[in-house]
């Protein structure tokens, strides 16, 4: 890839990745009660966010990076989101969480995106820390209450951040060696183990978050570190043959890429609105076609400028505040 075709292929690839968060927690409500969006869910949640966490690592080369700026641009904006989230969700429920230490749904990314990049520099100085961190991903599946502070997403996921930034645009240059077709083989082989593992019930979808303990899902020790390592090598193989399937040219999408961050900040609400008009799940035609096809205005919408000068405005205050 030259140096343009690899900047639309990230810009590419990160909408297409927004598209299946927003895809993905808006069909979460109903896919208890649906095979085929569970299987879909599944399917998604093998991939979407080891390869966008894969991109955040590629895209972390500067190592050297002012500490200040993560904290402006991650921290900050996961402790003031975190606190919306929490008054509103104790204005509904009554349901009283502190909300620094416990990451509001979708918002433990902004919190372990932070410690990866501000802990990068000194990871990368320790001798094999690539598979050690696959080792500890594997292992922190020990560990129960691994929502605090969003600790056991933070190592489970820490290998997909470490292979991005050690990954340069030579390495990508290689999956182009692999066939086109044979990619879409197997996406399509991989969308069909999602719908058989959510037909027969095989595995507790919850697996996939990596927050949660192989004890708190009711697994065997040695069982639950077996689907980890299967997980592992299922979330490269699906998200290699995702990325030789994105287009490396400018398409009619590519420049929503700039507001994948407000979209990811803000589609949570959006979300919720949408759970509050369609409460369950059925099989009218209406229905199917407004949970299909909102994720996708839904991600237009959220990159509208106008909610890039909201999400700056209300960070504007506390930036000028840390100065």
């Amino acid at each position: 890839m030259n140096q343009i075709n690899k900047n639309y292929f990230v810009d590419n690839l990160k909408v297409l990745l927004i598209f299946l968060v927003v895809f993905g927690h808006l069909i979460e409500r109903y896919i208890n009660t649906n095979d085929t969006l569970m299987g879909m869910y599944m399917f998604i949640y093998t991939f979407h966010m080891p390869l966008f966490i894969f991109i955040s690592g590629f895209l972390s080369k500067n190592i050297h990076k002012s500490k200040k700026i993560f904290f402006n641009n991650l921290l900050v904006p996961y402790m003031v989101l975190n606190v919306i989230w929490y008054t509103l969700a104790y204005l509904y429920t009554g349901e009283k969480k502190l909300p620094i230490i416990y990451p509001g749904w979708t918002l433990w990314f902004l919190l372990s995106l932070f410690f990866w990049r501000i802990s990068l520099k000194y990871l990368i100085k320790i001798k094999y820390i690539l598979p050690i961190s696959f080792a500890l991903g594997i292992i922190v599946g020990l560990i129960p209450n691994g929502s605090v502070l969003s600790f056991s997403r933070t190592i489970f996921f820490l290998p997909f951040f470490l292979l991005g930034y050690y990954c340069d645009s030579n390495k990508l240059e290689k999956l182009n060696k692999i066939n086109v077709w044979t990619a879409l083989l197997g996406v399509i082989l991989f969308i069909v183990l999602g719908l058989y593992i959510a037909d027969k019930n095989i595995l507790d979808y919850r697996f996939l978050y990596g927050s949660y303990s192989y004890k708190e899902l009711n697994m065997n020790i040695w069982i639950g570190m077996a689907y980890r390592i299967l997980l592992y090598m299922s979330s490269i193989a699906l998200s290699s043959f995702i990325c030789i399937l994105t287009p490396t040219i400018k398409t009619f999408y590519s420049n929503l890429a700039k507001s994948t961050m407000y979209v990811y900040v803000f589609h949570i609400y959006v979300v919720l609105i949408i759970f509050y008009l369609i409460p369950t799940w059925d099989e009218s035609i209406l229905t199917k076609c407004i949970i299909l096809f909102s994720p996708l205005f839904v991600t237009y919408l959220l990159s509208s400028k106008i909610f890039a000068n909201i999400y700056k405005f209300i960070f504007s205050y506390f930036h000028k505040l840390i100065k």
